[in-house]
C-alpha cells in the first residue's frame, strides 16, 4: 500500500485477495513492454486490489452494529488511501513520458471516478453536533459508502485491465454478476426514463417538462451515475453542467438537448450489450424499442 504516516495501519487490514483475479492482473502487467509504464500500472493495480481487500474486511464489520464507529474509522482510512492513489495517478501516471495517450485517458478517468466517489462518501459521512452530542453513525450510510467505493474500485480495475486486454470482462475478475445484473437493469430503466423526459421536452417545451427532466437528471447523478462505466462519467457530467434548462433560450437548448438525447441513447445501447444482460437483451426498457 502507499505508505503515508498514520495510514500505514491499512497494510495490516489486508485480507488475502481472490487468487484468480491477482493472477490475471499479474499476467496483464507482465506483458507491458515499457519498464516505466509497467512499474506505474503495477503500482496502480496493487493499490486498487489492496483497497478492495480492505473493503472486504469492512463488509464483515457492517453486520455488527456495535462496531459502527470502528467501521467508520476504517472507511475513513480507506478513503484517505484512495485519495493518495488518485494523487499518485495524477502526479506519476499522467506525466509518464512513454505512456500512450489512450492509457493516459484511462488513468485520468480512474482518477476522476475515484475523486467523484470519495467526495460523495465524504458528504455522506459528515456528522453534526447537537445539544445531545454527536449524531450517531448511520449503518445504512456505511453500507452506502462501502458499496460506492467497492463499485468504483472494481470498475477502475476492470477498465484498466481492459486497456491492455480488450477481451477481458469484469465477471472474470470479480464474482459479482448478481449485483451487476441488478445494477444494469436499474441503469437501463433510469436511462430510458431520461430519454422519455427529453423527448417530452423536445415536444412540449413547457415549464413542467423542463422541471421533470431537471429533477430526473439530479436523481440520476446522485443514484445511478455510478453504475455507468467510469469512462462515461465525465461526458455525462459535462452535458449536465452545460444544460441550463431554466436559463437557456429554446434556440440554445434545442441542439444541446438533441446531442444529450443521442448520447443517452448510446449509453442505453451499451448497457443492453453488457454480458450480465445477455439473456434479456431483447427485452425493451420501459417501452423503448430494443
Amino acid at each position: 500500500m502507499i505508505q503515508c504516516g498514520e495510514h500505514r495501519t491499512l497494510a495490516a487490514l489486508r485480507a488475502p485477495g481472490p487468487t484468480s483475479c491477482r493472477l490475471q492482473i499479474e499476467q496483464v502487467v507482465s506483458e507491458i513492454e515499457s519498464p516505466d509504464v509497467r512499474e506505474i500500472i503495477d503500482r496502480v493495480f496493487e493499490e486498487l486490489l489492496s483497497l478492495l481487500e480492505c473493503l472486504g474486511l469492512v463488509q464483515s464489520h457492517l453486520r455488527q452494529g456495535d462496531l459502527a464507529d470502528e467501521t467508520l474509522a476504517l472507511i475513513q482510512i480507506i478513503h484517505d488511501e484512495a485519495n493518495l492513489l488518485s494523487k499518485f495517478i495524477r502526479d506519476e501516471g499522467l506525466t509518464c513520458a512513454p505512456m500512450k495517450q489512450e492509457l493516459i485517458d484511462t488513468l485520468d478517468g480512474i482518477s476522476f471516478a475515484i475523486n467523484h466517489e470519495l467526495q460523495r462518501v465524504l458528504e455522506s459521512q459528515q456528522r453534526t453536533a447537537t445539544p445531545q452530542g454527536i449524531v450517531p453513525v448511520d449503518i445504512g450510510e456505511l453500507y452506502g459508502a462501502h458499496d460506492l467505493l467497492t463499485n468504483c474500485l472494481q470498475q477502475s480495475t476492470v477498465s484498466l485491465a481492459m486497456a491492455f486486454d480488450s477481451e477481458l470482462v469484469g465477471t472474470r475478475l470479480f464474482n459479482n454478476s448478481d449485483r451487476r445484473y441488478r445494477q444494469s437493469l436499474q441503469l437501463g430503466e433510469d436511462l430510458s426514463g431520461l430519454l422519455h423526459l427529453m423527448q417530452a421536452c423536445e415536444k412540449d417545451c413547457d415549464e413542467y417538462s423542463f422541471a421533470s427532466l431537471s429533477a430526473a437528471i439530479d436523481k440520476f447523478r446522485s443514484e445511478s451515475l455510478e453504475f455507468l462505466m467510469y469512462s462515461d462519467w465525465q461526458q455525462f457530467e459535462g452535458f449536465c453542467e452545460r444544460i441550463k434548462l431554466t436559463e437557456m433560450s429554446s434556440m440554445e437548448l434545442e441542439p444541446l438537448l438533441q446531442q444529450f438525447l443521442c448520447y443517452v441513447e448510446t449509453l442505453l445501447g451499451q448497457v443492453r450489450m453488457r454480458s450480465v444482460l445477455a439473456h434479456v437483451f431483447s427485452i425493451p426498457f420501459s417501452g423503448v424499442a430494443a
